[in-house]
């Protein structure tokens, strides 16, 4: 009955507002979404600082990579193929168990005489390192892989491709010495038939 007076005196009785719980929602909404995206952000940034070194660890078994290979031999090699005639410049490094030899050889240079230092880049190294002692997997574990490379020069405005010259010569410790030419193609067809399309 007295809502009933009240409408007859004509005043309404006041309702509660409800309280708006929108914000609320918004911000769970937010939060929800941001838990993956910092979570894929941080995987992003973390892989980004990590792109340029070796993934590593045990790779290698006991009885892996035994003889080592120590920094004098390194030296060694470095000092050693330095003095090959026409090559300018030798970088030697050690990554991840392959031993990498990039020889930068005088521009002019045609490829049977780039093919001839990468040969005798090779020879030096075995000369040092034996082939079948640190390149070679034996019953006991994996061993080294070996690249030496050769290059007249690097593509850029003043070296067109057309004139690189580029050989690469691979041992891995479970096969055989490859000699690829990087700057030819294998199949010069197949490129030809690309190349129109």
């Amino acid at each position: 009955m007295p809502e009933l007076k009240k409408m007859i005196n004509g005043k309404k009785s006041p309702k509660k507002q409800k309280v708006k719980q929108g914000h609320k929602l918004v911000w769970l909404t937010l939060i929800i979404i941001a838990i993956p995206c910092v979570l894929v952000g941080y995987v992003l940034i973390t892989s980004m600082e990590q792109q340029n070194q070796p993934v590593t660890g045990n790779r290698f078994q006991q009885g892996d990579l035994d003889p080592k290979i120590t920094q004098e031999q390194l030296d060694q090699i470095q000092s050693d193929l330095s003095q090959i005639g026409g090559v300018e410049g030798v970088t030697v490094n050690l990554k991840s168990a392959t031993l990498r030899v990039h020889l930068n050889v005088s521009d002019d240079a045609s490829q049977d005489a780039i093919n001839a230092i990468v040969d005798e880049a090779y020879n030096r190294i075995a000369a040092i390192l034996p082939i079948e002692t640190y390149f070679t997997n034996n019953e006991n574990g994996k061993m080294y892989d070996l690249e030496v490379d050769g290059y007249n020069y690097l593509v850029d405005e003043m070296h067109p491709q057309d004139g690189q010259i580029y050989i690469k010569v691979t041992k891995t410790g479970a096969g055989n010495r490859v000699t690829d030419y990087l700057s030819q193609p294998k199949d010069q067809d197949l490129v030809n038939q690309i190349v129109r399309e």
